[in-house]
C-alpha cells in the first residue's frame, strides 16, 4: 500500500496500480473524494492497512490484494526498514537541515508538520546542494533560508506490510532513494532507503526482488 502526502495532510492512498494512475497530484480534498469513490467497501480497504504486528493473516491478505503467488515468501518492509528515524519540521534552515545528514551520514531527512501528525515532504543531500550550486554567488544566504524554500512537496510513502520488491519498483520508476513507512494512523514508524533493500538482497536468501 501506497500514500501520498503535502502539506494538508494525506491526498492519496491505495495499491501500486492506482499509485501510477496518479501523475499529477491534485489538491487534497479532490483526491480524498476519488478515493472515497473508488472505495466501494471501506471496511475492505481499511482492513488492507497495516494495524500491527505482521501475521499469517495479513501477510495472506497482502498476496490477495497484490496479486502474488501465495507460495512465495514475502518479506516485507518492516524487517528492513530503519526504525529510528531524523526528523525535521520546515522551520530548520538549509543549513541546519544539510549538518543533520553529515553528522548522522545520511543522504535524507522528511519534514515533518508542526502537529507531527503527518509526513508533509522530504529534503535530500542532492536537493540542497543543487538549490547551492545553481546560486553561488548567494550561497552564505541562500544556507540562512529555510528548507521549505527547497523540499519536494509530495511525497511518497509505504505501509509496513509492503512487499519489498513493490516498493524497490516504486522507488527505480519515481527516482527515490528512500520512501518513508507510515502506519495507518498516518504516522512515521520508519524509512526504507535502496541501500537498505541491496543489504537484504545480500542477506536474505530467498529474497528475489522481481520474481
Amino acid at each position: 500500500m501506497f500514500s501520498m502526502y503535502d502539506d494538508d495532510g494525506l491526498n492519496f492512498r491505495n495499491n501500486i496500480d492506482h499509485l501510477y494512475s496518479v501523475h499529477e497530484v491534485a489538491r487534497s480534498q479532490k483526491l480524498k473524494n476519488s478515493i472515497k469513490d473508488e472505495d466501494k467497501n471501506k471496511e475492505n480497504f481499511q482492513e488492507t492497512l497495516y494495524k500491527g504486528k505482521i501475521t499469517k493473516e495479513a501477510t495472506n491478505a497482502y498476496k490477495q490484494m497484490t496479486n502474488l503467488d501465495t507460495r512465495e515468501d514475502i518479506y516485507h518492509v518492516e524487517q528492513i526498514m530503519s526504525h529510528n528515524v531524523i526528523t525535521v519540521d520546515d522551520t530548520k534552515t538549509v543549513a541546519e537541515c544539510y549538518e543533520l545528514m553529515k553528522e548522522h551520514k545520511i543522504q535524507q531527512i522528511p519534514i515533518i508538520a508542526e502537529n507531527k501528525l503527518h509526513v508533509k515532504g522530504i529534503i535530500t543531500r542532492h536537493d540542497i546542494l543543487k538549490f547551492l550550486i545553481n546560486d553561488l554567488e548567494s550561497s552564505n544566504e541562500n544556507i540562512s533560508k529555510p528548507i521549505s524554500d527547497i523540499s519536494s512537496k509530495k511525497i511518497i510513502t509505504t505501509d509496513p506490510i509492503s512487499d519489498i520488491r513493490r516498493v524497490s519498483q516504486v522507488m527505480i520508476d519515481f527516482n527515490l532513494n528512500a520512501m518513508p513507512v507510515v502506519n495507518s494512523l498516518d504516522i512515521l514508524v520508519g524509512i526504507v532507503s535502496r541501500n537498505d533493500i541491496v543489504k537484504a538482497v545480500a542477506s536474505l536468501p530467498h529474497l528475489q526482488l522481481w520474481a
